[in-house]
C-alpha cells in the first residue's frame, strides 16, 4: 500500500477524534489479543459522529448494530479505525451497539469518539468496497453549498458516480485512480441526502473515505443529553474451560466465551457448526499457542484444516466467543482427510433472519452448483477457495445463484458464504449439476413466520416431464391443470422476448429448453410470471416451454412474444431473421404488453448518435451490474434505426438504467428512466 495515501486516509479517519468538542464523549478502552468485546454506545442527537481509532499495532474488525440490534454497518478491513455516521429515530436517547475484534497476538488499546453533530459539521464514513463490486453508499450534504472529497486506500481504482436527491447526476469520475473530490451545489434548504455509486475495478478491497464539508451551514450546537459508551462485555474475562473435549457438542452462553481443547492424529478437517441464533467467533491454537486459524464473521459457522505439526498427534485448542445475549449450543466435528472421500456440500441449511451462515463445498471435477432458498427473503452470497480468492458473488435482490466450481483435476475445497438480509428465517437447497426442485412453503412470512417453530420441509416431487403433455405452439393462451406439467413449443427464427403471464391463481414454475437439451432459462419464484429472450443457434429454433402449475386449481397463463418474429412459418421467420440483422433495417413492432400492476412498459429506443450501436442493456435501477447485451451477439441496431422493445423485467419496477456502446466504442448511458410514463429511449 501507498504509504502516503495511507496516512492520509488513518488521518481522514481521526478527524472527529482530533476535533472533538466538548459535548462529545472520548472513551479508551483494551480487547486482548485474538479477542472480542462488545460497547454500548447511547446517543441523544438525531446523528452522532462515530470514530474508533486504535494504537495501531493489531488489526480491529467492527460490527455496528442499531437499537434494534439489526447491523448497519460492518468495517473488516486490516486497520483498527472506524468512521461512521449514525442516524437516531425519535427523541428519546438510543442505545447503538458496537462489537470490536482484535486479530491480531497483542492487546489493543483503542479511543471511542461520540460526538453530535449538525448541519454545520463535517460529516467522515469509511466504506469498504469489496473485490471487483459496485457498491452505493448515501450521505447527507448541508449548508448553501459542500465540499466532497472520496479518497481510497491506494491499492485499486475506484470510479464514482454521484447524484442527487432527484437521481440526477451531478459528478461522475472514472479516471485511473481511487479518489474524487467535488462542489456540490445548490443544496435544499435544509440539508440534501446524495448517493454515490462506486465501482472498484481491482482484484482486492478498497478501503474508501468519505468526507463532506459544509458551507454556509447552520452551526447551532446540540442541546440536551451528551452522549455516553460504555462496556458491555469483555469476553476475555469470562472465559471457561469445557469439561469434556474432542468433537462432539458444547454451549457457549451468552456474552461469554469457551475454550475447548481438541486433540488431533493426522491432518484432519475441522467444522463448527452453532445453532444459529447468535454470532460466534472462533480462534484455533496449536499446543505452543500460535493461532492456526481465526474466524470473527458474522455467522456461527468455520471450517479449517488442521496439521499437527510436531508429532502425528497434536492437541489444540478452540476458543468460541458468542457475541450474542442468548446461549448457542454448537457442534465440533472432525473428519481425518483420508477418510473426506469424494463431493460434499449438497443438502439443506438453515440460515436464520439478519444473519449468516457458512456451506463447505467438495468438488472433484468441474461442477455446477445451484443454491436455491425459498423465495422468502433475499440471501447474498461470496463463494472462495482454499486460498480464500473470490470464484463467485451474487448480491442482488433474490436468494438464487448458480455457479461452476472448476477443482483443477483433484478433489477441493470451497466455501460459500451466504448472509441473509430478511427479517425471517430462509431455508437454503445446494445442489450439484442438477437443479433442485423446491418445495414452496405455505406457511406466513413475517412476524407470523418468525414466531413459529421450523416445520418440516415436505418434499413434493416433480411430475415426470417426460409424461407431460404437449398443449400448443407458439403465442397464444393455455391451460395448465392443478399440480401438472404441461408443455408449449416455441419456434424461433430471431432473438425474441419471451414473456409468460399466469392468472395469479396459482404459483408457475417454468423451464425453457432448447433443440439440444439444454436448459437456458429456469424461474422456480412464487409467482406464475416470467420473462427471458430466446436466441436461436442458428437459423429457425424450436425451444420446449414447460409449465409446472404447483396450485390445487387450473391456472390460465399467456405466453407472448415481444421485440422479435413470432413465426408460425419457420421459412418466412427465417428471412425476417436474415433482414433483422442488416444494419438499416427496422425492427418490427411488438403488439402491446400490459403488466400486471397496469402500466405499459412498451418502449421504443431510439439510434439517434449517427453510427451503429453494438450493444445495448437496461436494468432495474435497483440493482448493480447491466446484465446481458439484449442486442445479442449478432444484432446491431442500425443509425437513425428504432426498436421497440419491452423496458421491464418481470417485477413491478417503472426505474430503469439504460446503457449503448456505439461502434466505435463510445459509451452512452442514462440513469433511472421511468418507463412506466416514457414511450422511448433515444440514444443521441
Amino acid at each position: 500500500m501507498n504509504t502516503i495515501r495511507a496516512s492520509l486516509l488513518a488521518c481522514a479517519g481521526c478527524l472527529a477524534i482530533t476535533a472533538a468538542s466538548a459535548s462529545a464523549s472520548v472513551d479508551e478502552y483494551s480487547v486482548g489479543a485474538n479477542s472480542s468485546l462488545r460497547i454500548n454506545l447511547v446517543v441523544c442527537s438525531a446523528e452522532t459522529q462515530l470514530a474508533v481509532q486504535g494504537n495501531g499495532g493489531t488489526d480491529l474488525d467492527f460490527i455496528v448494530t442499531n437499537p434494534s440490534g439489526t447491523p448497519v454497518h460492518s468495517d473488516q478491513g486490516i486497520d483498527d479505525y472506524l468512521s461512521v455516521v449514525l442516524d437516531k429515530n425519535g427523541g428519546d436517547c438510543a442505545t447503538f451497539g458496537l462489537a470490536v475484534s482484535n486479530l491480531g497476538e497483542e492487546s489493543n488499546t483503542f479511543q471511542v469518539v461520540l460526538e453530535p453533530i449538525n448541519e454545520a459539521s463535517t460529516r467522515v464514513e469509511k466504506y469498504i468496497i469489496g473485490p471487483s463490486a459496485t457498491e452505493t453508499v448515501n450521505f447527507k450534504a448541508c449548508g448553501t453549498s459542500a465540499q466532497l472529497i472520496a479518497r481510497g486506500d491506494g491499492d485499486t481504482d475506484l470510479d464514482f458516480i454521484v447524484r442527487n436527491s432527484d437521481g440526477g447526476v451531478v459528478h461522475e469520475d472514472v479516471a485511473l485512480e481511487d479518489e474524487t473530490t467535488a462542489t456540490l451545489a445548490g443544496l435544499l434548504s435544509d440539508c440534501e441526502t446524495f448517493e454515490m455509486e462506486v465501482s472498484n475495478l481491482g482484484a482486492v478491497y478498497n478501503a474508501l473515505m468519505v468526507v463532506v464539508a459544509p458551507e454556509g451551514a447552520s452551526d447551532v450546537a446540540f442541546t440536551g443529553t451528551a452522549p455516553s459508551t460504555s462496556l458491555v462485555s469483555g469476553l476475555t474475562g469470562i472465559s471457561t474451560i469445557a469439561e469434556t473435549e474432542g468433537a462432539g457438542e458444547y454451549r457457549a452462553d451468552a456474552n461469554s466465551s469457551i475454550t475447548v481443547n481438541l486433540p488431533v492424529c493426522g491432518v484432519n478437517r475441522l467444522e463448527i457448526r452453532g445453532d444459529g441464533d447468535t454470532d460466534l467467533d472462533f480462534t484455533v491454537n496449536d499446543s505452543t499457542g500460535n493461532t492456526v486459524h481465526s474466524d470473527f464473521d458474522l455467522s456461527d459457522v468455520t471450517f479449517a484444516t488442521l496439521t499437527p505439526s510436531l508429532q502425528e498427534c497434536e492437541t489444540f485448542t478452540v476458543d468460541v466467543s458468542n457475541l450474542g445475549d442468548v446461549y448457542n449450543v454448537f457442534s465440533i466435528a472432525l473428519t481425518d482427510e483420508n477418510d473426506l472421500g469424494g463431493v460434499s456440500g449438497a443438502g439443506e441449511y438453515r440460515i436464520n433472519a439478519t444473519s449468516s451462515s457458512k456451506v463447505m463445498m467438495r468438488v472433484c471435477e468441474s461442477t455446477m452448483v445451484y443454491a436455491r432458498g425459498d423465495g422468502d427473503t433475499d440471501l447474498d452470497f461470496d463463494i472462495t477457495d482454499g486460498s480464500g480468492n473470490s470464484v463467485h458473488s451474487d448480491y442482488d435482490l433474490t436468494d438464487q445463484t448458480e455457479f461452476t466450481l472448476d477443482p483443477g483435476g483433484a478433489c477441493t475445497d470451497f466455501q460459500m458464504s451466504i448472509s441473509n438480509l430478511g427479517d425471517v428465517y430462509n431455508v437454503l437447497t445446494v445442489a450439484f449439476d442438477e437443479e433442485p426442485d423446491i418445495a414452496r412453503s405455505s406457511e406466513p412470512a413475517g412476524g407470523a413466520r418468525a414466531a413459529m417453530e421450523r416445520p418440516m420441509i415436505a418434499t413434493v416431487p416433480r411430475p415426470n416431464i417426460e409424461n407431460s403433455t404437449v398443449i400448443g405452439t407458439g403465442p397464444g393462451e393455455y391451460r395448465a391443470p392443478a399440480n401438472e406439467i404441461v408443455v408449449v413449443s416455441l419456434p424461433v427464427c430471431d432473438r425474441t422476448f419471451l414473456s409468460v403471464e399466469g392468472d395469479g391463481d396459482t404459483d408457475l414454475d417454468y423451464q425453457v429448453i432448447s433443440d439440444d437439451g439444454t436448459v437456458v432459462h429456469s424461474d422456480y419464484d412464487l409467482t406464475d410470471v416470467t420473462y427471458t429472450s430466446l436466441s436461436p443457434s442458428g437459423g429457425c429454433e424450436t425451444f420446449s416451454l414447460t409449465i409446472e402449475n404447483l396450485g390445487g386449481v387450473y391456472n390460465v397463463f399467456t405466453v407472448g412474444y415481444n421485440g422479435g418474429v413470432a413465426v408460425s412459418d419457420a421459412a418466412a421467420g427465417a428471412e425476417a431473421a436474415a433482414d433483422a440483422a442488416i444494419v438499416g433495417t427496422s425492427i418490427s413492432v411488438p403488439e402491446d404488453t400490459i403488466s400486471r400492476d397496469g402500466n405499459n412498459r412498451n418502449i421504443a429506443v431510439l439510434n439517434r448518435t449517427g453510427e451503429a450501436l453494438n450493444f445495448i442493456y437496461w436494468t432495474n435501477s435497483a440493482t448493480l451490474g447491466w446484465g446481458e447485451d439484449k442486442l445479442g451477439d449478432s444484432s446491431v441496431l442500425a443509425a437513425g434505426q428504432q426498436w421497440n422493445v419491452y423496458g421491464g423485467d418481470g417485477s413491478d419496477a417503472c426505474l430503469f438504467d439504460f446503457r449503448a456502446i456505439t461502434q466505435s466504442g463510445r459509451e452512452i448511458a442514462y440513469r433511472q428512466i421511468n418507463v412506466c410514463e416514457v414511450t422511448s429511449v433515444s440514444f443521441e
